[in-house]
């Protein structure tokens, strides 16, 4: 948004200034400014409150937010109007509505299907009615959805790991129709009667459905047999006690979880052995989870990908895991740049803020921070550095904090927050 926005501002003064400069006589006539080239998204999506990419915000990886569940963050239910979808990724943008049938299952309203680029008005009846969001990257490999060719799970099955599967590019022809499925444990599946094939950049994908995990024997009578769509979002992240996410296995979504909460019971603390992390997801896995404010062990940010830990200081000796796609507007944590809650200070909402979103504070600057209610936040000495060099590390929870330790002091360049 900053980039696009300057590069307009900074093309009206240039052109402002030509009748300034141009030789006596008629003048000439006015440049048109360029469209601006859009510069690579660091998120797969960042929706906005306002048109124009205004507004508050919040960056999404890939998966399935809902407002039912709180999954539409910052922005919020019924309040996004503007997008701007990275390179790799497409947004599938739902109002949901109650089911139209009785055999109907989560069924939903307006739907606009965007490929990548910037969406300053999200149009088709949808701005400010937005209520799902469905963020997916290429298909993976896995079986977060199977599909069946009949009813009640029956005929041929096609197993479909996260991410988009399209009729209009051979994605579904093992099927000669999708009539049932079932979801797996921490997966969500939209299927929708049309696909990318309506138009080359957003369009209307016709009817569109929800489905969560469990069995589900029909796709609903306007579905079946005419599913051309089909998007599968999975958890942010997977933690296993085994290598190569063998043994026992818990899903997490953006937050900070902690051992000391009993957040990671079902895959043990100091137990997680390798971790999944979905496209576009960010997780920072520490060990020494205690009573805030404490100092963390190590601690490691991971991108997207499989990673495995055996050989590594975490390997069974993870506590706390802090999980975002990237930075949201908000006032969940205030962080200021002298000691004592004094001096310029910055607001940040749930998400994950390297080096270069802490705005007005800005980078090795923070010295002392507040924490609203019920918040959250992991800080750290380094962003984006290899793993296990993130540096000294440290929990905070909801409070007045007038010092943020001796190793943060003017130090942080990483800031996890959950609300």
């Amino acid at each position: 948004m900053w980039i696009r926005r300057s590069l307009l501002v900074a093309a009206g003064t240039a052109y402002a200034l030509l009748p300034l400069t141009a030789a006596a006589g008629a003048p000439g006539p006015v440049p048109v400014a360029p469209e601006p080239i859009v510069p690579d998204a660091v998120y797969p999506l960042v929706a906005y409150a306002d048109p124009a990419l205004g507004g508050a915000s919040q960056a999404f990886g890939a998966g399935v937010f809902d407002a039912d569940s709180g999954g539409m963050g910052a922005v919020g239910d019924d309040a996004v109007s503007s997008l701007r979808v990275a390179e790799g990724f497409r947004v599938l943008a739902c109002d949901r509505t109650a089911a139209q049938s009785a055999d109907a299952v989560d069924g939903l309203g307006s739907c606009r299907y965007f490929d990548a680029g910037w969406y300053d008005q999200v149009g088709g009846g949808l701005d400010d009615r937005v209520s799902l969001l469905t963020v997916v990257a290429a298909k993976e490999t896995g079986q977060g959805v199977t599909v069946y060719g009949e009813p009640r799970l029956s005929g041929g099955r096609l197993p479909l790991g996260p991410g988009r599967y399209e009729a209009a590019a051979g994605d579904l022809d093992r099927l000669d129709a999708v009539r049932s499925l079932v979801v797996a444990d921490g997966h969500q599946a939209v299927l929708c009667d049309s696909d990318r094939s309506t138009a080359t950049a957003s369009g209307n994908p016709g009817l569109c459905q929800a489905f969560g995990p469990g069995e589900h024997p029909t796709v609903g009578a306007g579905l079946d047999g005419a599913v051309s769509l089909i998007a599968v979002g999975g958890p942010a992240v997977t933690a296993a006690d085994g290598s190569a996410l063998a043994g026992a296995v818990q899903t997490f979504g953006p937050g900070v979880h902690q051992a000391a909460a009993g957040q990671l019971a079902s895959a043990g603390n100091d137990a997680i052995s390798s971790l999944r992390v979905a496209a576009g997801q960010r997780v920072l896995a520490c060990a020494g989870d205690q009573v805030a404010p404490a100092v963390l062990g190590e601690c490691t940010l991971f991108g997207a990908g499989v990673h495995e830990l055996a050989g590594t200081g975490l390997d069974d000796g993870i506590s706390l895991l802090a999980v975002s796609a990237g930075p949201s507007t908000g006032q969940v944590l205030t962080a200021y740049a002298d000691g004592g809650l004094t001096g310029s200070a910055g607001g940040f909402g749930p998400g994950m803020f390297a080096a270069a979103d802490l705005g007005a504070v800005g980078n090795d600057a923070i010295s002392s921070l507040r924490l609203a209610e019920g918040g959250r936040a992991v800080l750290c000495e380094h962003d984006d550095a290899a793993p296990g060099e993130v540096g000294a590390c440290r929990l905070f929870t909801a409070g007045d904090h007038p010092t943020v330790g001796k190793s943060l002091n003017d130090q942080t360049s990483l800031i996890f927050v959950a609300a």
